[in-house]
């Protein structure tokens, strides 16, 4: 009797949610946006709508549009307001402006909400012809077939789906978790000390005084525009010579580490200098994001293909590429710019390596004669003016034809425009030629703002954008933007620069995010940066300036990835044994495995250790001997530690771990307090690394995952002899 109350009960609780189930569907409601073509919106009236109906789809119709309201306030509520967007898509809608402005709200509210708010239905058109945005791009496409009926299956199921834009989202700010994993794991350690180093050396003490005048103490960093690294820089360039070797010796993160730069002579003709460079390893990550045709990482979804599922990846462009090495060259010059013991101790150097003009040691003896004292090489002073911009050596002859150098943009009101003429002033009075400078009135009488755009975009290398309160009220903005500015944008042919109000809540319209945004100062001191900018001054902006670190997890995960793990798995875990043996411990138990600790306050010591009252159970034991992933100036070694077991076991045991050295990079970005890392972002951040380079080894590289572990825990509630003891007990078991 009891078991039939039980099932009774069960039964009629499953009822209920079916209801409840049912009514939540019931209460969902969808927008279709589609082409006003009587063509389109009879398939879409006649056809699209009743077969969704049919399903439980609820739509919005046109009378729920608000009478006496203006279209665009009301549009974007209605989109607001709805669960989806269902963009059905033709020639027709493809030329419609009115489309293309329902597509781009969607697309917002799906970045603001983190939540896919579109789905696309394909009438008679191509992939190819779909505007070149990430979401859109990486989107299931559904085509519709009048003929057929799966289409309105794969509709209904779309529209109920739950999928963030994290799912298909391309890398994001790769770049600055890139730079702050260079510069918090090597730069800030050797860059301080550089000079002193180089200058007591023995090697500098044996040159003559003359010689002396041509060493540079400065460390170049080489960024070429495919993002190859060599670590062989003499066989690059026969006129590059290594001559000597200096060793840095630091413990990070519970790893011993031997850093090294080395001095080269770079000689052309009659003329040698001396200084020190790399290619950052970092930088790599972008080239294999590229070349595997990969993303943050892949996701799995259960069904659809098979009983595992099936996996997708949002491709990692060149043209993604090209824009986070722009957002590496400025995010590294300010962060260098950020610390007292590290200005003008390095500069990044960006060169088209695609271009066999630019021979890296003419690039080298450029930059050194640049540093060096004026009178060493009869330089004369840097005038103001304009010259190219660093990063304009990342394109091609073809893509730097501008007509003008810059535009400066901004509504119509009068306070907007006072702004401008201020910026253009300014510039003038810095050197920045009448001739460089496109002014609106020069457009024609009458052209709206879109027209401007427009004009301006096909003869500009950069746009000035000033996103005033008026601007960012005007809620046509970005649909004005991409209408006008389009392809530009998204292949990066034109750089904006927003100029933005100082507010707590700050938002640049994806559109308009480039690679910088300059705060408008009313002391005016926002227009030296724009000007240091424009003008193409190699002058490092202030960190807040620099596009805040947001998804810095992500760029942590993928270097970490590609240029640490798979460079020592599992290579470096043969080095066990041996170290048993120089021990002279012959029965032992430590897995063939690489345990990587991530605590979740990001407090990282040289050695693990264990908060916990039993903190004595994990001790240093050895290291396996050093592999050498970059050549023979950089050893890398893992710790081994002894674990004294609990009460209840009297066995010892061994394993082989770390703390993830991102893990430090988030502690010290929050006490340096740049990018807007405090303690609840280096958190989230921490978890949200963890979740991520999991996943990506998993996914990118699944035959090294065997070699390690990610261990994830609250080291303020938890013991993390504990969590290895169960670890190591149950790879025994």
């Amino acid at each position: 009797m009891g078991f039939a109350i039980y099932v009774a009960s069960r039964l009629f609780m499953q009822f209920l949610w079916m209801l409840y189930d049912d009514s939540k569907r019931m209460a969902s409601r969808y927008f279709i946006s589609h082409s006003n073509k009587l063509e389109d919106s009879n398939l879409v009236l006649e056809v699209v709508v009743p077969k969704l109906r049919e399903k439980g789809i609820n739509i919005y119709e046109q009378d729920d549009l608000q009478a006496g309201t203006q279209v665009l306030p009301a549009i974007t509520s209605l989109v607001d307001k709805a669960d989806k967007t269902l963009l059905f898509l033709t020639e027709n809608s493809l030329g419609s402006s009115w489309c293309s402005f329902e597509m781009l709200i969607s697309l917002e509210k799906s970045q603001r909400t983190n939540r896919l708010a579109v789905v696309l239905l394909l009438h008679k058109i191509e992939e190819s012809q779909l505007p070149h945005l990430a979401v859109l791009q990486e989107t299931k496409k559904i085509y519709f077939d009048e003929e057929k009926e799966d289409w309105v299956r794969e509709v209904a199921e779309a529209l109920r789906e739950t999928k963030t834009i994290g799912d298909i989202m391309p890398a994001g700010n790769v770049a600055h978790g890139l730079v702050w994993s260079h510069y918090s794991g090597f730069l800030q350690y050797v860059l301080p000390e550089l000079e002193k180093t180089v200058k007591e050396s023995d090697w500098y003490k044996n040159l003559t005084e003359e010689v002396r005048k041509n060493v540079s103490c400065k460390l170049y960093e080489l960024v070429p525009r495919t993002c190859a690294v060599k670590y062989d820089i003499p066989k690059e360039d026969d006129n590059i010579k290594s001559v000597t070797k200096f060793e840095f010796i630091v413990r990070r993160g519970g790893n011993y580490r031997i850093m090294s730069l080395k001095m080269y002579s770079i000689t052309i003709g009659e003329e040698t200098c001396y200084c020190m460079c790399e290619f950052p390893s970092v930088i790599g990550t972008m080239k294999v994001m590229e070349a595997e045709h990969l993303a943050r990482f892949s996701h799995t979804y259960p069904g659809g293909v098979g009983e595992e599922g099936f996996t997708t990846a949002a491709q990692f462009t060149t043209e993604d590429k090209k824009l986070q090495l722009g957002r590496f060259y400025y995010t590294m010059n300010s962060t260098l710019n950020h610390f007292l013991d590290c200005i003008d101790t390095a500069r990044v150097l960006l060169f088209n390596d695609e271009n066999k003009k630019n021979q890296l040691s003419k690039i080298l003896m450029d930059a050194i004669k640049k540093d060096l004292k004026e009178e060493n090489f009869q330089e004369k002073k840097f005038k103001e003016g304009n010259q190219p911009p660093q990063i304009d050596r990342l394109e091609s002859e073809e893509e730097l034809r501008y007509e003008f150098q810059v535009y400066v943009a901004c509504t119509d009101l009068y306070d907007d425009r006072q702004k401008a003429q201020h910026i253009m002033d300014y510039l003038r009075a810095k050197g920045i030629a009448d001739s460089d400078i496109l002014d609106a009135a020069s457009f024609l009488a009458g052209s709206s703002w879109s027209q401007k755009l427009n004009a301006a975009s096909c003869k500009c290398r950069w746009f000035i954008f000033l996103l005033t309160k008026n601007a960012l009220q005007d809620t046509s903005l970005n649909y004005n933007v991409i209408s006008a500015l389009g392809d530009s944008i998204y292949k990066r042919k034109v750089r904006v620069i927003p100029v933005v109000d100082r507010c707590e809540n700050l938002f640049i319209p994806e559109a308009l995010r480039w690679i910088t945004y300059v705060p408008f100062d009313i002391n005016g001191r926002h227009l030296e940066s724009l000007y240091s900018i424009v003008s193409g001054r190699d002058i490092p902006m202030e960190t807040q300036m620099v596009l805040p670190a947001g998804d810095v997890a992500y760029g942590l995960a993928w270097g970490y990835v590609t240029n640490y793990l798979m460079k020592i798995l599992p290579e470096v875990l043969n080095g066990i044994s041996p170290a048993f043996e120089e021990n002279a411990v012959k029965n032992f138990r430590c897995p063939h495995k690489l345990f990587i600790v991530i605590p979740k306050s990001c407090s990282a010591g040289n050695v693990l250790n264990d908060k916990q009252n039993d903190s004595g159970r994990i001790e240093h034991f050895s290291k396996t001997a050093a592999v050498y992933p970059f050549g023979p100036g950089r050893a890398f070694h893992c710790n081994i530690y002894k674990l004294s077991p609990g009460s209840f076991n009297n066995e010892e045991m061994y394993f082989v771990g770390q703390y993830a050295a991102p893990v430090t990079c988030l502690q010290e970005m929050k006490t340096w307090n740049i990018a807007g890392v405090n303690l609840e972002t280096m958190a989230s951040e921490a978890n949200r690394f963890y979740e991520i380079v999991s996943q990506l080894m998993r996914n990118a590289v699944p035959e090294k995952a065997q070699y390690c572990e990610f261990i994830y825990y609250d080291d303020m509630t938890h013991s993390l002899a504990d969590i290895m003891e169960q670890k190591i007990q149950s790879m025994k078991d």
